[in-house]
């Protein structure tokens, strides 16, 4: 007897004789399946048909995730661009002011910076240093800290207004916000007045 897809159904649902289930469980560890015979054959232009749609939706999902990893790329340069773009960049700046009457502003992205006569500042964003001789005023823009020639941290908070000086009438660098001014000597207070008109 042959192994067709009827005897198999009701091998399935138990419903085949003794001598079916023992020829079908005979031919199963036989691991032959070729001699199955099936009574629907598929038409070869069916079969062609089949392959074809799965070719094309494979070549579609190509194209999708190729879209996809374009249009992800494109996003990343964006913004990579923007950050680089709007994100400011570090400087290293150095101030003189060799006038032996007035007090000279500068300007900069991070910082405005006031010296006082006969003075001159390098600040330096990218090493985080102080150098400067005289006496100066630094309104930061935004918080850094910056190490000076003491190895002493300063540190600069935005929108605040900072007094730097290495005068020998305080004896070491010293660094302090604007209204600190009030609790130094009144001498001092006047000297620091004199030389910033502003304050």
């Amino acid at each position: 007897m042959e192994i067709n897809q009827e005897i198999l159904k009701k091998y399935a649902s138990g419903q085949c004789s003794e001598a079916d289930k023992h020829l079908v469980e005979k031919w199963l560890n036989n691991d032959s399946w070729d001699s199955i015979s099936e009574s629907n054959h598929a038409n070869e232009e069916v079969g062609s048909e089949i392959w074809d749609k799965i070719i094309t939706d494979a070549l579609n999902r190509k194209i999708k995730w190729g879209k996809i990893a374009v249009a992800a790329a494109v996003v990343f340069a964006l913004g990579c661009s923007i950050f680089y773009l709007t994100n400011p960049s570090l400087d290293n700046h150095t101030f003189t002011n060799t006038s032996v009457e007035n007090s000279k502003f500068f300007i900069e992205d991070h910082y405005d910076v006031q010296l006082s006569k006969n003075s001159t500042a390098n600040i330096n964003l990218v090493n985080r240093t102080l150098t400067f001789s005289g006496d100066f005023i630094l309104k930061p823009k935004r918080d850094f800290e910056l190490l000076d020639s003491n190895h002493n941290m300063l540190v600069f908070k935005a929108g605040r207004e900072y007094f730097v000086s290495d005068s020998p009438d305080f004896g070491k660098i010293v660094a302090f916000q604007k209204s600190d001014l009030a609790f130094l000597p009144s001498n001092m207070q006047i000297k620091i007045r004199e030389q910033f008109q502003s304050i």
